[in-house]
């Protein structure tokens, strides 16, 4: 009865989760189309960025998926191959061993045999005798056993070997096409990013670019606080207070712009960049839930971490995004890879550390 009450508790609370996985997405949607009714209507060419940079998150990801995959068909291979030479090895060493056995019956004959077992008028000679040539047969027996055991071993390897590598001629295949198609992406991707930036090429109007872009970032978090402040309570995170100092950074890489730097006479960093190269893996910094995975107008690709309390950090100008809305992740979890999203023109990473909506310096809670 109580195992019963357990499994149902366990199902209830399995399924209390999803419907608040459903929840917690309802409500992100709802923000985000609140924000699309809100926003000025993006240009053509801030949309084509956008569209292009979501084809690249895509193309990257599946390249780095076949890549994954080509690894561990050629560790699978060269498995077997190490195993194919050891059974032949075995094969070559149960081959003479049989052979041996065969001479030695051959050389005492059948006759030989029976000559010397109706000679001994020795009981216990005799039983010996008889033994020894019960062992002789099992020995053989056994010498054949293994001898066809390994060749079927060596005929099962062989053709997983011969699997694995038709697999990897169709994995090399996609690779070269998804490498292309990543190429032909970046290469549309720098036009745009010289197509918005004529458009913006005055002062005045990069930094009316730039107020929007924040303005949009600061209506997002604002918003989504607004919208999870009920369900985040519920799920027990703790914030980054008791952390502030310990935490390991995002990514190693040089700092190229600082907390509170200037970017443009009115307008200071909110966080910092770490240049890296494009495609290196970026962690999450503390354990919490994913509220925000997408792009976003000056950020590009962005991750956006609830730690509870109040306290989110951010990831942006991403090239590829691996954790959804809802996903649960812990302090050094790859959530996504370096790159120039949001119209960056070199590969970094942008991060944030916010506190009820509004920035902190991130090296605060980084470990020196």
């Amino acid at each position: 009865m109580l195992v019963a009450f357990s499994v149902f508790s366990a199902s209830n609370k399995s399924q209390e989760t999803k419907q608040q996985l459903e929840q917690i997405k309802g409500q992100i949607k709802t923000v985000q189309d609140r924000l699309s009714g809100q926003r000025k209507e993006y240009g053509s060419a801030t949309r084509q960025l956008k569209n292009t940079e979501q084809k690249i998150n895509s193309a990257a990801k599946i390249l780095r998926a076949t890549q994954r995959q080509i690894s561990e068909q050629t560790r699978s291979l060269m498995t077997n191959q190490t195993k194919q030479k050891q059974l032949q090895k075995d094969l070559k060493q149960h081959k003479q061993l049989l052979a041996q056995q065969m001479q030695s019956a051959y050389s005492s004959g059948r006759q030989q045999y029976l000559k010397l077992l109706l000679n001994q008028e020795d009981p216990e000679k005799l039983g010996r005798m008889l033994a020894y040539y019960d062992y002789l047969n099992r020995a053989r027996t056994n010498s054949m056993r293994q001898l066809g055991d390994t060749l079927v071993q060596l005929a099962e390897v062989k053709q997983s070997i011969e699997d694995s590598i038709k697999k990897l001629s169709v994995l090399e295949k996609s690779q070269l096409q998804e490498q292309k198609r990543l190429l032909s992406l970046k290469e549309q991707r720098e036009r745009e990013v010289k197509n918005l930036a004529r458009n913006i090429a005055s002062n005045d109007k990069k930094l009316s670019n730039l107020r929007e872009n924040e303005e949009e970032l600061e209506s997002l978090l604002r918003q989504m606080q607004k919208a999870l402040r009920e369900i985040i309570k519920e799920q027990n995170l703790e914030g980054l207070k008791k952390v502030k100092g310990k935490l390991t950074w995002p990514i190693k890489g040089r700092v190229s712009l600082n907390y509170g730097e200037r970017i443009n006479r009115d307008i200071r960093s909110n966080g910092i960049r770490i240049s890296a190269p494009e495609g290196k893996e970026v962690a999450a910094v503390f354990h919490g839930r994913v509220v925000f995975s997408d792009w976003l107008r000056g950020f590009g690709l962005l991750v956006i971490i609830d730690h509870g309390d109040g306290y989110m950090s951010l990831y942006g100008n991403n090239q590829s995004l691996f954790k959804d809305v809802g996903d649960w992740v812990e302090a050094g979890e790859m959530i996504s890879t370096v790159g120039q999203s949001g119209g960056q023109a070199s590969p970094g990473l942008y991060f944030e550390i916010r506190h009820q909506g509004k920035a902190r310096n991130p090296k605060q809670w980084i470990r020196s």
